[in-house]
């Protein structure tokens, strides 16, 4: 049977009017009663368009928070599959379902161009039941709905619930009211209809509050770090009271700052907001259709009355797949708010940051690429995402800033250092697992780009310079205003590029392909040389163009010497502090330490002084942070006057990457032709005695120590299951 064919043509809705800021509408609650005997077997598919939760006599049996996926339902409508035998009684069933709005009606996001797309509408589902390997029912109009107890909810905004509305029996056979009116047919929207292969999203964790604290009219719970998640509170308040829940990343004066998590369509009173209205009864709440950046929430509405309140730890279930801890506390703690980050903006792929936007930006996604996969088993997702890239990528080979959109992300926020996750997601995935499928799924998206794209937007020195810059230079009053000129990040990062898929058409026997990627590569390479480069260093001379073609390979072997002691000198030149974007943080460790002054990397990353990792830990950091700018002491504001960005997103984790690749030395494929291949060969560091790292591949798993005794490093495998070590 054609169970994708069978959704596709039976979605229902309650009507079609869709819900806005201002003008809300309930979430629908759809409703099948049923009568089965003599079960062996049952599957039930479900599509829920934007969001779902799936009840069966009672029981929610949604496979994860925030199901089924986010996407453009004109690219992709994901589907789920059930197995429900163990679920079914003999005699009466009921299936309930709660639709959100999702990325179908994303209210909070008209910054980025969501609620003009032409998809927007309603929430409607489709579902089927098989039992015994035959169609037992569809959905259609003997479905009822009926509005349910959430009056609003939006991914960006927050949800609202009124438990007033709530009943348990909507959700249990034989308890159809007058309240419920019969489904109505709908159309679909334009998308394939796929089955859902991504990691779901889970809560990972449980956190209490460490502290509570009187503030003005309510009271600031304090969770320790700043995560992604959901409140999960009770209360048995009075019939109509009204609760309000804000959830935000800082404190200022003692209490709730949300500027820098306002989104951006809303006024700050609606972001991050959830209410509860209480039913006069013991009332549970967690939200279902949207998920908060937080570690604070600021409860209001429940003076004097008994109540609790959790976060409920929220990502997509990525299983960790190493562990590095050194002798250096600082070190350490960079690690693990990166590991905050990465979980906090893992939501089925990964966004920007937890609060304001929760957008798939492509350049965050292609700087962690690396680190999120020494760190995380994240392939499978990753993959799933890249189906989603290839979609939005347009004939002439463009790609969107921000996956999934409509429009947005086009004309402005993309660029090679955006782009650039086309390649830069095949490779690690491939690198780390092997998988051949990942390459030849994207090999035409990616000649596509190389061969049209790129080669259409040469400028008169052909050279490439169209793109976003190196972003949140260290220091800067703005984020978009960078030392670096745009065409030498663009131009270095497109070098980059096309050695890799060179790499990647070669791993699949495409040599035509592979040797394009080399001429052009090289024809780029003396184009940038000849207008770039005088004394081994690029005439711009700042730290990201130096590093950025040092790792490259525009400097030939015997002048990486010379153009590395120009990095040092540019380092030196501004008090050997940072003077970097994003770009420039993935490759400037690993340039200075290959050469020879890893040291001087691990000061960079370290020392006290602004701007610095330690400076962001100094000022109470528990994730990584947007931008690199001075504070007033003890505050949450910029001496420079500037606005401050998230403190959650994770384009800065890169250093993560370093942390394994020199600090612990593990470099996993390094022929890329064997993923069971690893090197282990740290760096020797004036500041680091003791390394321990783990790491785990498919059914690989290596456990290893680095002492070190004066100036030599001894390394202790302590364990070695199926790696071989080179």
């Amino acid at each position: 049977m054609d169970i994708s064919n069978l959704l596709k043509n039976n979605f229902i809705c309650q009507n079609e009017k869709y819900g806005t800021l201002y003008d809300r509408v309930n979430a629908p609650l759809f409703r099948k009663d049923f009568i089965v005997n003599n079960v062996k077997s049952a599957k039930l598919y479900i599509c829920g368009l934007g969001l779902y939760e799936l009840y069966i006599n009672g029981e929610k049996i949604t496979k994860g928070k925030l199901a089924p996926y986010f996407s453009n339902p004109n690219h992709f409508m994901y589907y789920d599959e059930y197995d429900v035998v163990d679920k079914l009684a003999k005699g009466g069933n009921a299936i309930s379902v709660l639709l959100g709005c999702g990325w179908l009606n994303p209210i909070g996001g008209k910054i980025w161009g969501f609620t003009e797309a032409d998809y927007r509408s309603s929430e409607r589902m489709s579902l089927v039941l098989t039992i015994n390997d035959e169609v037992f029912l569809v959905s259609d109009e003997s479905f009822f709905v009926k509005d349910s107890h959430i009056i609003f909810n939006d991914l960006r905004c927050g949800e609202y619930v009124d438990n007033r509305l709530y009943n348990k029996l909507d959700y249990l056979y034989g308890n159809i009211d007058s309240s419920f009116k019969s489904a109505k047919k709908t159309y679909s929207l334009k998308g394939e209809m796929v089955l859902s292969k991504t990691d779901p999203i889970i809560v990972r964790e449980v956190r209490k509050p460490i502290s509570i604290k009187k503030s003005d009219d309510g009271y600031i719970y304090d969770f320790g770090e700043n995560l992604a998640g959901i409140p999960r509170f009770k209360i048995k308040g009075h019939k109509g009271q009204l609760i309000s829940l804000w959830h935000f990343e800082a404190t200022l004066d003692g209490t709730f700052y949300n500027k820098n998590t306002c989104t951006p369509d809303a006024d700050r009173y609606m972001s991050q907001k959830d209410i509860l209205i209480c039913s006069g009864e013991e009332d549970y709440f967690e939200p279902s259709f949207t998920y908060h950046g937080f570690r604070y929430i600021y409860l209001e509405g429940s003076e004097g009355i008994e109540c609790s309140l959790e976060m409920l730890v929220l990502s997509s279930n990525i299983l960790k797949r190493a562990s590095f801890e050194c002798s250096n506390e600082i070190i350490n703690r960079i690690q693990h708010i990166t590991l905050n980050s990465d979980i906090s903006n893992f939501f089925y792929f990964p966004t920007d940051c937890p609060q304001r936007e929760k957008n798939g930006w492509t350049g965050d996604a292609s700087l962690s690429s690396e680190q999120l996969m020494y760190n995380f088993d994240c392939a499978s997702s990753l993959s799933v995402w890249l189906d989603n890239i290839r979609a939005a990528q347009r004939e002439d080979g463009q790609i969107p800033g921000v996956v999934p959109t409509y429009k947005f992300g086009y004309d402005w926020g993309n660029g090679p250092n955006w782009d650039n996750v086309l390649i830069e997601l095949p490779f690690y995935i491939y690198k780390f697992t092997g998988n051949k499928q990942v390459i030849l799924d994207n090999k035409d998206a990616i000649y596509k780009y190389l061969n049209i794209n790129l080669k259409n937007r040469l400028n008169s020195d052909g050279l490439i310079s169209f793109g976003l810059c190196d972003w949140c230079e260290a220091g800067s009053i703005l984020e978009y205003v960078c030392s670096t000129p745009v065409e030498v990040t663009d131009t270095l990062t497109c070098i980059d590029m096309l050695s890799k898929s060179s790499i990647l058409f070669n791993v699949i026997n495409e040599l035509e392909k592979s040797n394009y990627c080399i001429e052009f590569k090289n024809e780029l390479i003396n184009r940038f040389k000849n207008k770039w480069i005088k004394d081994y260093r690029v005439t711009c001379n700042t730290q990201t163009a130096q590093a950025l073609a040092i790792k490259t390979g525009i400097f030939n072997e015997n002048e990486v010497k010379y153009a590395e002691k120009r990095l040092v000198e540019l380092i030196h030149l501004n008090n050997d502090l940072m003077k970097y974007g994003v770009i420039g943080n993935k490759v400037i460790y690993d340039c200075l330490t290959e050469n020879g002054d890893g040291d001087l990397a691990i000061k960079l990353i370290t020392q006290e002084r602004f701007p610095s990792f330690n400076y962001w830990l100094k000022n109470d950091a528990t994730s990584l942070w947007e931008a690199f700018n001075e504070l007033e002491d003890n505050k949450l504001m910029r001496k420079d006057g500037g606005r401050v960005l998230s403190l959650n997103h994770h384009f800065w984790g890169s250093v993560s990457a370093f942390f394994y690749k020199y600090i612990a030395g593990i470099i996993v494929n390094p022929n890329m032709n064997n993923e069971n291949e690893i090197i282990v060969k740290p760096y020797l560091f004036k500041d680091i005695d003791y390394v321990k790292c783990s790491f785990k591949n498919k059914d690989n798993s290596i456990v290893f120590e680095v002492i070190k005794n004066n100036n030599d490093l001894k390394i202790n495998i302590i364990e070695n299951n199926g790696f071989i070590i080179i």
